[in-house]
């Protein structure tokens, strides 16, 4: 989207209800690019705000002078609205190519002659069932391609006109409840609707979008109405110029259906938003699996890849191993079963497959990626006559979990296939029952439900953002840094039913491993709706915040989880003896707990309890010789001890590991240095230095309580600085 850095004033300004400001920063703007019908209307704004300014001046108290305001307040924002929305259209050549056509198309653009054009449409193709079998066919292309692109133009007149009036938007409205208009067309609309509000707020489109969703019978068409005022949300506009934005959801949100709905609807755009990370570990952990190499075996179920019968290390393997190919199987029917958990769950487990499948001529076409798939459509009906008794294509376009972009890739790829392969394959292929493909596993039994019609309407709309080259044009709620797919981090949302859902989504976002999304979510949960769940969730994302936990440990003072995460924010905050007490008692619980025992003794280092850290360390060291945490303790607490032999032992042990902790080097620098073994102690501080690139001053400044007790003198420490 581009935009002006003068209308951004317009807009602040706007946002801070301040008319006059935003007045003199739009008539800036209008000076540099003039267009007289704005200024006009600009002009008709300023003398309505002088004439009420006029009369408050001379004392007269107008009882409804801020509904009058308020009025000119939304006066101006739809003239900035329009002018910003012009801007980014004159400045983006694909919009501006789009206005052009619908310009050229010289069409009535009347809600009224938009319905008739649509219901002729419908009444046409029913006509076609009297037409004779060898003139319906022709006739049928004819008019689809036709309509197609009538409804191309109607998608871009739509994109590109400015804020409607609430009569217009009554008449689409309309059009888009009507029984007598085909679904198909509705879908596209509300595309459209979305989008343009999306990027330009409009209340009146918003308030279609609403209304379609409270009203529609089809859940085709409800469910795209619930994606768009869901992602055309803006706060801030209902705070400043429209409180109906606001209104509305807060009635929306009565309806329980439709809080359940808004939390399914967030998991789903967390699924979308982590569908490449969700790619990678299908690459990573489940495709490895797929594609097993079994040994050559004629009474194996399958044969991956034949072995030469000569290689006698095969055949000793065989020998060995003799189940290893049925191992194999079973791990392989595993990690295809996990894909499709997977998918099922709501990941968007083929977005990596199709992604490079959306570079045909057919998505050139902006309409192209949000038309639902149809197999009527003019860019796939030649394609459909030519392979419609196929039982894989049927199969996976009319029951096949995809989205209905992936539809229209896929059958674009069916076809060049198709002309490559043998005819024998192609036979194969026609078969329900055929090997290569297990087209049971890929049927989806909830095609028709809600949940599924978002889903993959919401994996369509991923795909264009991420995918197509414009929509750079369009405002993107995918964006990483803008984060507007958090839909519940809206304040539109305080002290409403959808409060009791926060949790939950944020316990989603954490095991989705969304820290930061979890953190900003949580900000909007009310002070009353802050329960013992809550505390701990944000106990666990600030983990150095006392705050949180200690409201956890009130509300629930016995709760084990809740006394250890304060006991660690305690140890974090340096509060050593209020930590060794809680994990005293939490030792009482469970007197065995290896990590209780081990931060209760790390306590205890540092309060100098050397002696009973020391005994309870060897301890555990003892009972786990391979815990490198436990060393870790033991060794440090050795030094502090003045034990430096043993502790060298252990450090040297801990150095020898493939991967060396940078603690151990700085620990056993240390440890060297006070046994009086200098230039060795320089070198385990060099190595720290250079790995952890600080500054020499830390190795003082880090332990000087330390180096004290151990009666380092000022001068010694100066002199190791000197020496490193």
């Amino acid at each position: 989207m581009i935009k002006n850095d003068a209308l951004t004033v317009v807009y602040d300004h706007l946002l801070h209800r301040n008319l006059g400001e935003a007045i003199i920063a739009l008539e800036a703007f209008l000076a540099v690019h003039p267009h007289q019908i704005n200024s006009d209307r600009l002009h008709a704004i300023r003398t309505d705000l002088q004439l009420m300014t006029d009369y408050w001046q001379h004392g007269f108290k107008d009882p409804q002078l801020d509904s009058l305001y308020n009025n000119l307040l939304r006066r101006m924002y739809m003239l900035y609205a329009n002018i910003a929305s012009n801007y980014n259209i004159r400045h983006t050549p694909y919009l501006s190519s789009m206005l052009f056509k619908v310009h050229a198309s010289l069409r009535d653009w009347s809600p009224l002659a938009i319905k008739e054009e649509l219901e002729s449409f419908v009444s046409d193709v029913a006509m076609l069932e009297l037409e004779p079998s060898h003139t319906a066919e022709s006739k049928q292309k004819e008019l689809y391609a036709k309509h197609q692109q009538q409804m191309a133009d109607l998608f871009y007149y739509i994109l590109t006109s400015d804020l409607w009036s609430d009569t217009f938007a009554a008449g689409i409205e309309d059009i888009l409840l009507s029984p007598t208009i085909d679904t198909v067309d509705q879908q596209q609309i509300l595309s459209s609707v979305m989008l343009s509000t999306m990027t330009f707020f409009d209340i009146a489109k918003f308030r279609t979008l609403v209304h379609v969703y409270q009203r529609a019978t089809d859940d085709r068409v409800q469910q795209r109405a619930l994606v768009g005022w869901a992602l055309s949300l803006n706060a801030d506009i209902a705070h400043s110029i429209y409180p109906e934005e606001e209104e509305l959801v807060k009635q929306l949100l009565e309806d329980e259906h439709c809080c359940e709905e808004l939390a399914e609807l967030q998991r789903q755009l967390i699924y979308c938003v982590t569908a490449e990370q969700d790619n990678m570990t299908i690459q990573r952990e489940i495709i490895p699996n797929l594609s097993p190499t079994t040994s050559k075996n004629s009474d194996s179920p399958i044969t991956i890849k034949l072995i030469d019968e000569e290689d006698l290390e095969s055949q000793l393997d065989d020998i060995l191993h003799p189940n290893e190919a049925e191992e194999k199987l079973e791990k392989m029917e595993s990690s295809f079963m996990r894909m499709i958990n997977m998918q099922k769950q709501g990941s968007d487990i083929y977005f990596s497959g199709f992604a490079q499948m959306k570079r045909y001529p057919f998505f050139n076409e902006l309409v192209n990626w949000f038309v639902p798939f149809y197999f009527e459509h003019p860019e796939m009906s030649e394609i459909y006559d030519k392979y419609k008794h196929n039982m894989l294509l049927k199969s996976m376009l009319g029951t096949g979990p995809f989205c209905n972009s992936d539809k229209y890739s896929f059958m674009l790829a069916f076809e060049q296939v198709m002309a490559s392969i043998p005819q024998s394959v192609r036979k194969l292929l026609d078969r329900r029952d055929n090997k290569l493909f297990p087209l049971d596993q890929f049927v989806n039994k909830d095609f028709d439900k809600p949940t599924y019609l978002r889903r993959i309407y919401l994996q369509d709309l991923y795909r264009f953002f991420r995918l197509n080259a414009q929509h750079e044009a369009f405002k993107n709620v995918f964006n990483p840094e803008e984060r507007d797919y958090l839909l519940f981090a809206n304040d539109m949302f305080s002290d409403t039913p959808l409060q009791r859902y926060y949790n939950e989504i944020t316990a989603f976002l954490l095991k989705k491993k969304r820290r930061k999304d979890a953190k900003r979510v949580m900000k909007y949960v009310d002070v009353d709706k802050r329960d013992f769940q809550y505390y701990m969730m944000q106990g666990y994302l600030n983990p150095y915040n006392l705050d949180y936990f200690m409201k956890a440990v009130e509300l629930e003072p016995e709760n084990e989880r809740a006394l250890a995460g304060y006991a660690r924010a305690l140890y974090s905050n340096e509060e050593y003896e209020k930590s060794l007490e809680v994990y005293e008692k939490l030792l009482k619980v469970q007197p065995e707990k290896k990590s209780y025992l081990l931060y209760k003794a790390v306590c205890q280092i540092e309060l100098h309890q050397y002696e009973e850290a020391e005994k309870m360390l060897f301890k555990l060291n003892y009972e786990e010789p391979d815990d490198v945490n436990v060393a870790r303790s033991l060794a440090w607490v050795l030094t502090c001890n003045g034990k430096y032999e043993q502790a060298e032992r252990l450090y040297s042990q801990l150095l020898a590991k493939e991967k060396v902790e940078n603690e151990d080097l700085l620990n056993f620098g240390y440890c060297l240095w006070f046994s009086g073994k200098i230039d060795e102690a320089a070198n385990c501080f060099r190595r720290y230095l250079k790995e952890t690139g600080e500054e020499k001053g830390y190795i003082i400044d880090n332990e000087a309580r330390l180096l004290s007790e151990k009666g380092i003198s000022e001068a010694e420490t100066l002199m190791m600085l000197y020496i490193l």
